[in-house]
């Protein structure tokens, strides 16, 4: 066992490495598209909207469009949580590596 170990921890070091990477690329894109994806799901809000209130579209396509405003809402704090899943196992991983 005390030879494992040390084997162990020296091949997951690159995925250590691979996680943090991820971790910090993944934390610029979701903080860059957030303010992209809320700009444009406001813009599908108001459309709709407009569309409703004008009388140019029906019941059915203002629900279509604004559940597609809600969807592109929502994708970047999905990708917030997955990141933090991964900044979790990240984590764990580089307390298995200290130990």
């Amino acid at each position: 066992m005390a030879v494992l170990k040390p084997m162990l921890k020296l091949a997951l070091l690159p995925l250590l490495l691979l996680l943090i990477l991820a971790q910090w690329v993944g934390i610029f894109l979701t903080t860059f598209s957030t303010v992209l994806t809320n700009l444009l799901a406001g813009l599908f809000f108001f459309v709709a909207l407009a569309s409703w209130i004008m009388k140019l579209a029906d019941g059915g396509e203002v629900l279509k469009m604004l559940i597609t405003a809600f969807v592109v809402f929502v994708l970047p704090y999905i990708a917030i949580a997955v990141i933090a899943k991964i900044s979790f196992f990240a984590e764990e991983l580089r307390d298995f590596l200290q130990s």
